[in-house]
């Protein structure tokens, strides 16, 4: 029987690297292909106790929600955030390409969510929220 499955942090950082959703897809798919592999392999004379079936269906459910609250937070964290940028169309303000490291300046004319970050059109330049340095002024 599997208790519990842990993995190192030098591990997991690779992988984590390489794929951001690594995570996700580990304590939800992961979690619940161990179980099935389990059960589908377990000794029939000698079956699973009640008691450790009810322990790891209650550990699926709470991966399960923990997912869920995450996936729910993030959304709700980027509402936040959507709505506070938002404020900003029309506003001049001073920020950094990340894709060439030049400062920009210049009147937000939209606001919008891409890969679960808000970004800023200046100009014909996105710049994400988190990199403007500076409101310089309204009009």
């Amino acid at each position: 029987m599997i208790h519990s499955v842990t993995a190192s942090n030098s591990s997991t950082s690779s992988a984590d690297n390489a794929n951001p959703s690594f995570k996700n897809v580990f304590d939800r798919d992961m979690f619940f292909k161990i179980f099935v592999t389990e059960l589908t392999n377990q000794d029939p004379l000698e079956p699973m106790s009640n008691k450790d079936f009810i322990v790891q269906m209650a550990q699926f459910s709470s991966v399960e929600q923990l997912n869920n609250l995450n996936e729910n937070l993030t959304n709700l964290l980027n509402a936040q955030i959507l709505s506070q940028a938002s404020e900003m169309i029309g506003y001049k303000v001073e920020g950094k390409d990340l894709s060439t490291g030049k400062i920009i300046q210049g009147k937000v004319k939209q606001v919008y969510l891409k890969d679960n970050q808000v970004y800023l059109l200046i100009g014909d330049k996105s710049i994400p929220f988190s990199s403007i340095t500076k409101i310089i002024s309204k009009n």
